[in-house]
């Protein structure tokens, strides 16, 4: 039996879940939706999803309850759905730095099962994965339940606490910059020895999507992909020499160390 999901916030990441779902085969019947704002409700309306200004709709009705807000809102999303909350009903966050004890205190110590999840930016291409926790042990068809949610848009997996979110935010919910950042770089310098733009950018994208692609399909770890394309004395060699030489490995891991003291920081000052 499918659950009835309710959006409470309708922006660009529950957009992007929402069409994972539709796209999954999930009826628009099953997916409620609140938004204050005119323009999210008309992009959802269009999907034939159910839109309302207030979240009292979705209280009432949703068997799951994903809270699509900015951090900065959730104290007034949580003391409206406080009164109403049933017992059954599975709260789902996806608000940055929003601790679970957070909720649940807001909530009135409510015992419903709150799972926090976090997503990242290529959920809005159907290619984000998320990572989900609880702090409580949750029975297979909730953690079922709510992992295919997040399975409509990527992928999702369970990490073992919610003590591990800010690694998570470090490694994935911040990765795709870091991505980002490594083909600005290689694209730039590409054009900079002489290829065109447009030749060096889908040089790169190309590139970093096979080389994604194979340690996604390989029997073996990047590190031995990494040593069958480097021939002794070749080019990836002198080009690998100088990332070993600017000290790549500790750069990548005091950046995520630092992005995940930071998430940390940010969790402890949230609302």
């Amino acid at each position: 039996m499918n659950h009835q999901i309710g959006f409470i916030g309708g922006g660009n990441m529950a957009q992007a879940i929402i069409t994972g779902l539709l796209n999954s085969g999930r009826s628009s019947t099953d997916i409620l939706v609140s938004d204050p704002n005119p323009v999210c409700r008309n992009v959802l309306s269009a999907m034939g999803v159910s839109c309302s200004k207030q979240s009292g709709p979705v209280i009432a009705q949703a068997d799951l309850i994903v809270l699509a807000v900015k951090p900065q809102i959730m104290d007034t999303v949580l003391a409206e759905l406080s009164p109403s909350l049933q017992a059954t009903q599975i709260i789902i966050s996806i608000a940055a730095g929003i601790t679970i004890g957070s909720i649940r205190q807001q909530l009135d110590n409510a015992p419903n099962a709150i799972v926090r999840v976090m997503p990242n930016t290529p959920a809005l291409i159907g290619q984000g994965i998320s990572a989900l926790a609880s702090d409580l042990p949750l029975d297979g068809t909730t953690k079922n339940a709510t992992q295919e949610i997040f399975n409509a848009c990527g992928k999702a997996l369970w990490v073992g606490s919610e003590d591990m979110m800010d690694a998570v935010t470090a490694v994935s919910g911040s990765g795709p910059a870091y991505f980002f950042l490594m083909i600005e770089n290689l694209i730039n310098t590409g054009v900079r020895l002489g290829l065109a733009p447009e030749v060096a950018r889908e040089l790169v994208v190309q590139t970093a999507k096979g080389a994604a692609g194979m340690v996604e399909v390989s029997n073996v770890g990047p590190d031995e992909l990494r040593q069958r394309v480097t021939s002794p004395g070749g080019t990836t060699e002198a080009a690998l020499g100088v990332f070993d030489d600017g000290d790549f490995a500790d750069l990548v891991d005091r950046a995520l160390v630092a992005a995940r003291d930071r998430a940390g920081e940010l969790s402890k000052d949230a609302p």
